[in-house]
């Protein structure tokens, strides 16, 4: 079932991800590793290959370890810009992905969206690349503050507050 979010930005809807969203979902991924990767050198089918390679270990890696969690596609304007995994069956909600295309990022929408997705919940953790520095910074404005970890991952946890 597909969720409404009413952002700050305009309404995103959550629609459950089908077998139809591998090629966006890919494009998606692929968006965000090929730059990281660049500096290896690689030719254009060897890179191709190592992407596809991780995708399908993401892909398979999340469903395997959060088979309660939601996969959704984000949509803003009636159009596919990103991805959001939340995994709410334990104690402590966990935001196990959350993407956007590259075009999409920056102005305030991921922002947001998470937002809008803490609303629903007393605690949530994520994990952050301890270089990711836009989504560690998206998470300090939320109000995620850090908990732990393990590089290269930083722990991060929000606590909903209440007004006393």
């Amino acid at each position: 079932m597909s969720v409404v979010l009413e952002t700050t930005r305009g309404p995103v809807v959550l629609c459950p991800e089908q077998a139809g969203d591998a090629e966006f979902l890919y494009g998606l991924f692929r968006s965000h590793m090929v730059p990281d990767l660049a500096g290896l050198g690689l030719d254009e089918a060897a890179l191709e290959r190592l992407v596809r390679m991780q995708f399908l270990a993401q892909t398979n890696g999340y469903r395997a370890q959060f088979p309660g969690a939601r996969f959704d596609i984000v949509h803003f304007a009636d159009v596919p810009v990103g991805r959001l995994i939340v995994d709410a069956s334990t104690e402590a909600a966990c935001v196990v992905d959350f993407a956007l295309l590259p075009d999409r990022q920056g102005g305030g929408l991921g922002t947001a969206i998470l937002a809008r997705v803490l609303d629903g919940f007393t605690v949530v953790r994520c994990k952050v690349l301890w270089n990711n520095t836009v989504s560690l910074r998206m998470c300090q404005r939320l109000g995620f503050v850090q908990v732990g970890g393990e590089l290269p991952f930083l722990q991060l946890e929000w606590r909903r507050v209440d007004p006393a």
